[in-house]
């Protein structure tokens, strides 16, 4: 709606994990360094946590894209809430595409096979697990650990990625078996004031404007209601820029981002 009015390509505060917006903070390219050591060195798993909003999402979609062109295989989970079997399911139909087995010793071999397979191609598998902090069947942590089992004399054929709200942390650390699989973890944390402000300025560039809208005052209110919580930042930003285009103006104030705050409650 507004994007005529500040001249955009397209619209800078949407809650979509675009890579394009991928904003590198010191601690989201610590976390996305880290991941893309245990991916390229073909470690067992990582573990990536963080509140809600945080920026997990986005960091695992920004590696899937940078090691697709590399010729890896990915796995993307994005509800996990399933039994032990739905979930070999879905890992497996993701790789391949098509209709699954409906037993899971035909699932292990499928999934087995295709590893193994992806393997002689030269080529390494990524399962990545988002939300895992609704995995609430201990099944379901004890089948991705054995698929850990799935390796040569030399290398692990999959590579697994955890992603989860903090209580994820709490849930592996009670499962030592699984836990003691884990290569790293890293916390994401939210942003500070300075790098608020950056991510801003980042976003709104990539979306066509140099420059920021916001005044002092406005990017302080901003930090402040969202604390630092791109997701946050994201849905105050966006109705501030609706609330300016709607009277007309360029500049956003600390009114318009309070008005903004009423409106993403």
């Amino acid at each position: 709606m507004y994007q005529k009015h500040w001249n955009l390509k397209k619209l800078p505060f949407e809650n979509t994990p675009d890579t394009e917006f991928f904003f590198e903070s010191e601690n989201h390219e610590e976390a996305f360094s880290r991941l893309s050591y245990v991916v390229d060195e073909k470690k067992a798993c990582a573990v990536i946590t963080g509140a809600y909003g945080t920026g997990k999402t986005l960091i695992l979609k920004t590696l899937e894209r940078q090691f697709r062109k590399k010729g890896y295989v990915f796995s993307f989970v994005q509800n996990p809430r399933l039994d032990d079997l739905g979930l070999l399911k879905i890992i497996l139909h993701n790789f391949t595409g098509y209709n699954v087995p409906k037993q899971k010793e035909d699932v292990l071999m499928g999934i087995e096979r295709f590893l193994r397979d992806t393997m002689q191609d030269g080529k390494h598998v990524v399962v990545a697990i988002d939300e895992a902090q609704l995995i609430n069947d201990e099944n379901v942590f004890e089948e991705l650990r054995l698929l850990l089992n799935f390796q040569t004399e030399t290398r692990f054929l999959l590579t697994l990625i955890l992603s989860g709200q903090p209580e994820l942390r709490e849930k592996l650390d009670s499962n030592k078996q699984f836990s003691q699989r884990v290569t790293l973890s890293y916390h994401l944390k939210p942003l500070d004031f300075g790098e608020t402000g950056k991510y801003v300025a980042h976003r709104l560039e990539v979306a066509g404007f140099a420059g920021n809208i916001f005044d002092g005052q406005a990017m302080e209110l901003l930090y402040e209601r969202s604390g630092g919580i791109p997701r946050w930042i994201n849905n105050i930003a966006n109705m501030s820029m609706l609330a300016a285009f709607s009277r007309g103006v360029q500049t956003i104030t600390e009114a318009l981002v309070t008005e903004g705050v009423e409106s993403s409650r």
